[in-house]
C-alpha cells in the first residue's frame, strides 16, 4: 500500500468525531464538530465530507495519500450498498451515505456499525491490543457489543452479530425495548441500574443515598453488587471462548469495585477451560475508539466489500 494514512469517522447523534491516522493506528490529527442531525441527512453528510476533506488536506502536500475512509454509524448499515438503513438517533432511513461521500471526496469509503468499530479500535490500539478473539461490552444507556474473531470483525450472516444486550438472562424479568423480557440490557445498563436503585429506595431499603440525590454514581455501586452482568459474560465466554473481554462505558471506570465481583461471577458461570484464559479489562481508548476502529476498517481486506 503506497498510501500512508487512513481516516476514521465516528458519527454520533450529537457530535461527529474524526481523525487522520497512520497505518499503525497513530493519531496524526483530530477533529470534532456538532452533528446537527435536525438539518437532515444531506446536511450531515456534507459536514462529514467537509471534515474528510480537511483531514485529507493536512497530508496532501507530503506525497503520501489517504488510502480510504472508515465510518462508524449509530444504526444499521447495509455494507453491500453503503446505505444507512436505520439510525434512530439521526432520524435516518435508507440514506446512501457512502455514495454521497465517494462523490464528494473521491476516496474509498467503508461503513460499519459504531459499536462494532469501537470493538475493532480497542482490539487494534486499545485494551484488546494483541488479542486474537475479543469481545467488547459497552455499558451505557443500553448495552452495546462488538466481536473480533481471528483478528477480524465478526458481524454474522446479515450483520446482526454482537447484540449482547439482548441476551435473555431472566425470562420473567423487566420488559425490554426489543419486546422481550429480562434482556441483559434491562438488568445491567446504566439506565437499568439507576431504575433499580430508585425502586429499592421506594421500597424503603436503607442506603446512604436518598431519592432526591443525583443517582448517576449509583450505576457503579449496583453494577458491583449485581451478578447479572457476570452471568451474561459467562455465557459469552462459553459460546465464543475469547481471550479478552473489554468493558466500555462510564461504568468501566469503577475499578475493582466493578471488576473483582464481575470477573468472579463470570468465571463461576463458565467452563473452567474457557474462564481460565480470558482477561476481563476496562476499555482504554475512550471517545477515540470509534474513529480508531473505523480507520481500521480500511486496512482489513475482508471489508473491501463495503466499498461502493
Amino acid at each position: 500500500m503506497n498510501d500512508k494514512f487512513v481516516i476514521g469517522i465516528d458519527l454520533g447523534g450529537t457530535n461527529i468525531k474524526g481523525a487522520l491516522l497512520d497505518l499503525n493506528g497513530g493519531i496524526i490529527e483530530k477533529r470534532e464538530i456538532p452533528t446537527l442531525a435536525n438539518a437532515g441527512p444531506e446536511a450531515v453528510a456534507g459536514r462529514i465530507a467537509g471534515m474528510i476533506t480537511e483531514l485529507d488536506a493536512t497530508v496532501r502536500d507530503t506525497g503520501k495519500g489517504v488510502a480510504g475512509v472508515g465510518i462508524g454509524v449509530p444504526g444499521q448499515p447495509e455494507r453491500g450498498t453503503g446505505e444507512v438503513i436505520f439510525a434512530p438517533n439521526l432520524y435516518w432511513r435508507n440514506v446512501p451515505l457512502v455514495k454521497y461521500l465517494r462523490r464528494h471526496t473521491g476516496l474509498p469509503v467503508f461503513l460499519e456499525n459504531d459499536a462494532n468499530v469501537a470493538a475493532l479500535g480497542e482490539q487494534w490500539r486499545g485494551a484488546g491490543q494483541g488479542s486474537v478473539n475479543m469481545v467488547m461490552v459497552t455499558i451505557g444507556t443500553g448495552i452495546g457489543g462488538g466481536i473480533v474473531l481471528d483478528g477480524r470483525l465478526y458481524t454474522g450472516s446479515n450483520g446482526a452479530a454482537g447484540e449482547l444486550g439482548h441476551a435473555v438472562i431472566e425470562p420473567a424479568g423487566p420488559q425490554c425495548s426489543c419486546g422481550r423480557r429480562g434482556c441483559l440490557e434491562t438488568l445491567t445498563s446504566a439506565t437499568a441500574m439507576v431504575r433499580m436503585a430508585r425502586e429499592a429506595l421506594d421500597r424503603g431499603v436503607k442506603t446512604e443515598l436518598s431519592k432526591e440525590e443525583n443517582l448517576e454514581a449509583r450505576d457503579i455501586i449496583m453494577a458491583a453488587r449485581a451478578g447479572d452482568l457476570g452471568i451474561g459474560l459467562g455465557n459469552i465466554i462459553n459460546i465464543l471462548n475469547p481471550d479478552t473481554i473489554v468493558i466500555g462505558g462510564g461504568v468501566s471506570r469503577a475499578g475493582e469495585l466493578l471488576f473483582e465481583p464481575l470477573c468472579r461471577t463470570a468465571r463461576a458461570n463458565c467452563l473452567d477451560c474457557a474462564g481460565s484464559i480470558v482477561r476481563i479489562v476496562p476499555a482504554q481508548l475512550g471517545n477515540d475508539a470509534g474513529f480508531v476502529g473505523a480507520a481500521r476498517l480500511v486496512l482489513q481486506d475482508n471489508n473491501k466489500k463495503c466499498m461502493v
